[in-house]
C-alpha cells in the first residue's frame, strides 16, 4: 500500500508540472465553490494533459533542474521553444496538404486512422492553447508568465492558420470551405460548418481580448504648438527667438497677453512671428488651456503661482519663468505638493540651465545636459576623466560670482518696471535668482549664513521713475557675502555699472585648483595645481549654431520634457530655486533688520563710490518683515 502510494504521489507530482492544477481561490469565491469555474479550469488542466507541448516542457525543465529560477518558481521555458514547436507543427500540416493535394494519397486504413488521431489531438491541442492561454491563465496564473506581450499577438494567427491546415487534412474540406464557415457564413444544414461559425464567435472574441490586453497603445504625442503667457521682454527678446531658432513657425505659436502699455509695441516685435492674443487676466489662460499646449509662463512674478496650478490641474505641460514664486507661502505648497504640481512643469532657469550649464554640468553631469556640450577632450563629458577632474580639485573652499550689467542689459522704460518697484530689495530677485541658483548647485542642501551687505541705487534711473510713475526703484546694486559651513560665497550682482566694469563670471576655488566660468562665453575651465586642465562649453558648432542664439538650449530642455515626460531624475532646477529662494527671503529680512545704507551712483562716478559693505550680525534677533511700509504698485506689464 506504501509504494502504491508512494507512486500515485510521484504520478500526481508529474501531473502538477505537466499541467497546474487551478489554484483554490480560483473557483472559490466567498466561501463557497463555483460549480462552472471548478469544472472549466479543472476540464482545461485536464486536456493540457493531451498536449505534446506540455510534456515537451517537462522535459526541457527535468533537465534544467540544476538552473536556478528566474522569476519564476519552476525552471523557464522560453517562448522561443514554444514558437519553434508550433512552426514544426505548420511545416508538417502544410507539408500534408500539399501532399494531399498533390498526389491523393490513399494510406492504410490503420495509418489514416492513426495519421487523423494524431490530427485531431493537435487541433485539440492548438484550441486549448488559445483558449487557455489567451482566455483563461490570467484567472488561475496570473503571475507565471514570462513571455513578451507581443508574443500572443504574434502566435495567435500562427495557430489559426495551423488549425486551418489540420482541418482541412482531416476531414478533407478545402480551405475556402472551411474559411467561409468560420467567418461565420456555412451553408445551410452543415452542422460541421455551424460548428465552425462558433469556433469563429469565440476566435473574434479572443483576438479582441489579446489586442486590448497585450497591446500597449500609443500614447498621444504632446502637441508641437506652443503657447506663451506674457509678450514682455523676455518673451520678445528670448523666447520667441529661440522657438524661430529651433524651426518653429508663426502657426506654431500662439502669445497671449494683457492689455498694457507695452501691448502696441509687443505687436508690432512679433509681426508675422508668432500669433498674439490680447485679452483680459481672467481669460490669458484660455488659448493654453483650450490647445492643451506645452505652455511657457512668463508673466510677472505674482501671477506664476495661479497660473501654474490651473495648467497643472488641466494637466498642460508647461514651463515656469524665474522665479517660481515669490512669497513663502507660496513655495510651502510648492514643496508640499511640488510632486504633484510640478508633475508636468519645468522650472526655468536660463544661467544654470544654460549660460552657466557647463558649469551645470561639471557640478551635476546628467547625460541629457552632455547633448548641448563640447570639451576639449570627449574624457570632460561623462568619461573618467571628468570623474578624475573633480577628485584632483578636492573641497570647495570658496565661490565668487559677478553679474555686473552695463546700460544695455539694465531696465530703461516701463516693460521692466515691475522687476524694480516697490523700493525694497525683494525686487531685485529677477536677478539675482542667478547667482543664488548657481551658489545652491556648488554648496548643495543646507542653509547659507549671510554676513555682509552692500547696497546701491543708480541715481539717474531712480529720478526718471521717481518722476514718471511716483516710485522708489529697488536697489540695483547688491554685494552680499556669507558661508556654507567651511565655504566662503560672495556674489555682486547690479544694473547700470560703466562697460569697464561689466562683467558676468564665476569663481569657485577648491583645494588644489579653481574653476572659472564665463556666462558671456558660455565657457568653464579648469586649473589644478596651477595646470590649465581643458574646457567645457556650449556647442555653438553643430546645427549651424542653432544653440548660439539665447535661451535655445533652455527652451529644447523643456521641449525634450514636454514631448518625453521626466525620465529616471528631473533635468530643471525646481527644488534648488525654491532653495535660493529661501536664501533671497532671509537675506532680504536680515537687510529690513540692519538697514545698510542704500549708496547712489551714476555710471560715472560707481568707481568712486561703491556701497560699503555692512556687517550683518549673526547673533541679532531673527529678522521680522514689516508691514505697512511697502509703496502702492503701479499695473505691472508683461515680462
Amino acid at each position: 500500500m506504501t509504494m502504491y502510494r508512494q507512486h500515485l504521489e510521484r504520478i500526481s507530482r508529474a501531473v502538477q508540472k505537466v499541467s497546474t492544477r487551478p489554484a483554490a481561490s480560483s473557483y472559490i469565491w466567498g466561501g463557497r465553490r463555483s460549480p462552472l469555474a471548478f469544472a472549466v479550469f479543472h476540464l482545461f488542466f485536464l486536456m493540457r494533459l493531451l498536449s505534446p507541448l506540455q510534456w515537451v516542457k517537462y522535459s526541457v525543465r527535468r533537465r534544467n533542474t540544476a538552473k536556478p529560477p528566474t522569476t519564476n518558481q519552476r525552471p523557464d521555458f522560453p517562448a522561443a521553444y514554444t514558437e519553434w514547436y508550433f512552426i514544426v507543427i505548420l511545416v508538417v500540416a502544410g507539408t500534408a496538404y500539399l501532399v494531399r493535394h498533390a498526389a491523393n494519397p490513399h494510406p492504410p486504413v490503420l495509418l489514416a486512422w492513426l495519421l487523423s488521431a494524431v490530427g485531431w489531438l493537435l487541433i485539440t491541442e492548438c484550441v486549448v492553447w488559445v483558449m487557455y492561454y489567451l482566455m483563461l491563465r490570467a484567472f488561475v496564473e496570473r503571475y507565471y508568465t514570462i513571455f513578451h506581450p507581443a508574443e500572443y499577438v504574434l502566435t495567435f494567427p500562427l495557430l489559426l492558420t495551423i488549425q486551418l491546415l489540420l482541418v482541412s487534412d482531416v476531414t478533407g474540406r478545402g480551405i475556402t470551405d472551411l474559411l467561409q464557415a468560420f467567418i461565420g457564413n456555412p451553408e445551410a444544414g452543415d452542422r460541421f460548418g455551424t460548428t465552425l461559425a462558433v469556433f469563429g464567435l469565440a476566435y473574434l472574441g479572443v483576438a479582441i481580448t489579446v489586442v486590448l490586453s497585450s497591446h500597449p497603445g500609443i500614447d498621444t504625442r504632446t502637441a508641437q504648438t506652443v503657447s506663451i503667457i506674457g509678450a514682455g521682454d523676455v518673451t520678445l527678446n528670448r523666447i520667441l527667438p529661440a522657438l524661430k531658432t529651433l524651426g518653429y513657425e508663426r502657426s506654431s505659436i500662439t502669445i497671449s497677453s494683457i492689455e498694457d502699455p507695452e501691448t502696441a509695441n509687443a505687436r508690432a516685435a512679433i509681426g508675422d512671428d508668432a500669433q498674439l492674443h490680447v485679452t483680459s487676466p481672467d481669460k490669458v489662460l484660455a488659448t493654453a488651456l483650450r490647445e492643451h499646449a506645452p505652455t511657457i509662463i512668463a508673466s510677472p512674478t505674482f501671477a506664476h503661482f495661479t497660473q501654474l496650478v490651473a495648467l497643472a490641474t488641466a494637466g498642460v505641460p508647461f514651463a515656469v519663468e524665474k522665479p517660481i514664486a515669490s512669497g513663502r507661502p507660496e513655495r510651502t505648497v510648492l514643496r508640499t505638493e511640488g510632486a504633484q504640481l510640478m508633475a508636468r512643469g519645468f522650472a526655468l532657469s536660463y544661467y544654470s540651465l544654460e549660460k552657466a550649464l557647463p558649469l551645470t554640468y561639471f557640478l551635476q553631469p546628467l547625460p541629457v545636459y552632455s547633448r548641448f556640450l563640447a570639451a576639449s577632450e570627449p574624457g570632460l563629458l561623462g568619461g573618467a576623466a571628468l570623474h578624475a577632474l573633480r577628485e584632483e580639485l578636492g573641497q570647495v573652499r570658496s565661490a565668487n560670482i559677478d553679474l555686473l550689467e552695463g546700460a544695455s542689459r539694465s531696465p530703461a522704460s516701463y516693460g521692466r518696471l515691475w522687476t524694480e518697484v516697490p523700493g525694497t530689495l525683494n525686487p531685485f530677485i529677477e536677478t539675482t535668482i542667478h547667482p543664488l541658483l548657481l551658489l545652491r548647485h556648488i554648496t548643495g542642501a543646507g542653509p547659507i549664513a549671510w554676513t555682509g551687505c552692500a547696497l546701491g541705487r543708480h541715481a539717474p534711473r531712480a529720478a526718471q521713475v521717481r518722476a514718471e510713475y511716483g516710485q522708489e526703484i529697488a536697489p540695483t546694486w547688491l554685494e552680499a557675502t556669507a558661508h556654507h559651513g567651511t565655504i566662503e560665497l560672495r556674489m555682486r550682482v547690479a544694473k547700470h555699472v560703466p562697460s569697464s566694469l561689466a562683467q558676468r563670471r564665476a569663481v569657485i576655488t577648491y583645494a588644489n585648483g579653481s574653476v572659472t566660468a564665463d556666462f558671456d562665453t558660455r565657457r568653464v575651465d579648469f586649473e589644478v595645481n596651477g595646470q590649465n586642465r581643458g574646457w567645457i562649453a556650449i556647442d555653438t558648432g553643430r546645427d549651424a549654431g542653432r544653440y548660439q542664439q539665447n535661451y535655445a538650449v533652455l527652451v529644447s530642455l523643456f521641449m525634450e520634457f514636454a514631448i518625453n515626460g521626466w525620465g529616471a531624475v528631473r533635468f530643471d532646477d525646481f527644488e534648488r530655486q525654491l532653495d535660493a529662494l529661501d536664501h533671497w527671503d532671509d537675506l532680504c529680512e536680515l537687510v529690513d533688520q540692519h538697514q545698510p545704507p542704500v549708496t547712489e551712483y551714476t555710471t560715472e562716478s560707481l568707481t568712486t563710490s561703491v556701497p560699503r559693505l555692512v556687517h550683518l550680525g549673526t547673533t541679532a534677533t531673527p529678522p521680522q518683515r514689516r508691514s505697512g511700509t511697502t509703496p502702492s504698485t503701479p499695473r505691472l506689464p508683461n515680462r
